[in-house]
């Protein structure tokens, strides 16, 4: 779990992946894009109506600290996003997304979401949010296969940076989104297949390639720290779906800043559908908790 953080604490990591988190910050600009493409194209993507959906999560820990994240609304009052986003103790959050804001009076975790086990899968929570959002279409989740091979968007309030230097810390303020081919599940590397895999090739190297092709696309893009819980996109029958949520980084030259030849994983979406469909309510019925206290829900494994 995400243990709480003062202003300005080092951000936790792994030997070769990096937590996505913007610590300490206010909402940050996302993704880090080719050295030789126009940022501005990045922007233009992101500002896409198919991808409305996708928010900030600003939180506050019980234990202190702060924290920014991403989340996608998909339900008018339910946002999906990382586990560990939420793991440790959440005393206050809320839901940004295009002119709509919104407090979380619900939080609940993957059962199969284990403390720092990234490879393990279950990186997902749903938030309730204390009032329906009117003026955002929800996203449509992605049911079933289909994902692996295709092109998938990106979308997320995180750093910003080159695939030359890396994400930077301290950067921010508009919306970005990106592509890559989902190359991969989780078994490629012998993690678990609920993690879908994209990879960020390198223009100057085709040797900096882990998966799959290593022909970079137009918007070929990595996600970086406060992308957390953000969505990833595929266009499946003509419409655009939810395939996957946004929870590490990964590298092998140990650096995971998001530079070129860094992987990325996302959980994905479609295996989780039961357990999403297990805590929203169906119209009409409304749960009972705590009047004035954030409710907290996580079922253990068996």
């Amino acid at each position: 779990m995400c243990k709480p953080r003062a202003e300005g604490a080092p951000m936790r990591s792994m030997p070769v992946m990096m937590l996505l988190l913007a610590v300490g910050s206010s909402i940050a600009s996302a993704g880090v894009i080719r050295h030789d493409r126009d940022d501005a194209l990045y922007q233009q993507l992101g500002q896409q109506s198919q991808f409305s959906a996708v928010g900030a999560l600003g939180i506050n820990y019980t234990g202190g600290g702060s924290t920014t994240c991403s989340g996608t609304l998909i339900a008018s009052q339910w946002v999906l996003t990382a586990a560990h986003c939420v793991d440790d103790g959440v005393s206050f959050a809320s839901f940004i997304t295009g002119s709509s804001f919104s407090f979380v009076e619900e939080v609940h975790i993957s059962p199969d979401w284990t403390m720092n086990d990234f490879l393990g899968g279950g990186d997902l929570a749903l938030l309730k949010l204390s009032a329906p959002v009117s003026n955002i279409d929800p996203a449509f989740l992605h049911q079933g296969g289909g994902d692996l091979g295709q092109v998938g968007t990106a979308v997320g309030y995180g750093w910003t940076g080159t695939g030359l230097t890396g994400s930077q810390s301290s950067t921010g303020g508009t919306l970005r989104a990106g592509n890559n081919v989902i190359d991969a599940l989780g078994s490629a590397r012998g993690w678990d297949d609920r993690i879908l895999l994209t990879d960020f090739d390198n223009p100057l190297d085709p040797n900096d390639s882990n998966y799959g092709s290593d022909q970079p696309l137009d918007l070929e893009y990595s996600i970086a720290p406060g992308d957390s819980g953000g969505g990833l996109f595929v266009e499946y029958e003509g419409r655009w779906e939810l395939a996957g949520v946004t929870s590490f980084i990964n590298s092998t030259d140990g650096s995971p800043n998001g530079d070129y030849g860094d992987s990325n994983g996302f959980t994905r979406v479609s295996d989780y559908t039961g357990w999403i469909n297990s805590i929203i309510p169906a119209p009409g019925t409304m749960p009972v908790f705590a009047g004035g206290l954030m409710l907290m829900s996580r079922r253990r494994r068996a």
